[in-house]
């Protein structure tokens, strides 16, 4: 069940982070599933998790996800990420800066059968804002 779940994620990272084919969402998220992100936001249903993407690829349009690590137990994955793109819209409250952003995050993702019903989101936020404000500094300059 653990290589079906990292076929999954890997799938989901594919398609909805890099492609933008969001219905990979609708067909492998549980329909109550539970999105835990950044600063306390959540999601609660797959077409708020939906929502959230749409919102990180108006940010970064040219997101895209590398999955580094994926280790697995139970109904449990931990998936370890780089992230790469370009800051083209506001995002954490910052204007569109034009940085080049490169940051690791990781995911603990919980199954419920084939279908994924939890996700706990990180990402190495202090990176990113570095990235941002430095390239803010230099547009200011």
């Amino acid at each position: 069940m653990i290589e079906k779940h990292k076929e999954i994620a890997r799938l989901i990272s594919q398609r909805v982070v890099n492609e933008k084919d969001y219905t990979a969402i609708e067909e492998h998220l549980t329909s109550d599933y539970i999105y835990h992100g950044l600063g306390g936001m959540t999601a609660q249903t797959p077409n708020g998790f939906t929502e959230a993407i749409k919102g990180f690829h108006a940010a970064i349009p040219d997101l895209k996800s590398e999955i580094i690590d994926i280790i697995g137990e139970g109904d449990r994955l931990v998936l370890r990420f780089n992230f790469t793109g370009t800051q083209k819209g506001e995002f954490l409250g910052f204007p569109a800066s034009g940085a080049n952003l490169h940051f690791e995050g990781m995911i603990m993702r919980r199954f419920e059968g084939m279908k994924v019903a939890e996700d706990w989101d990180y990402f190495d936020f202090p990176t990113v804002v570095s990235q941002i404000q430095s390239q803010l500094n230099t547009i200011k300059s």
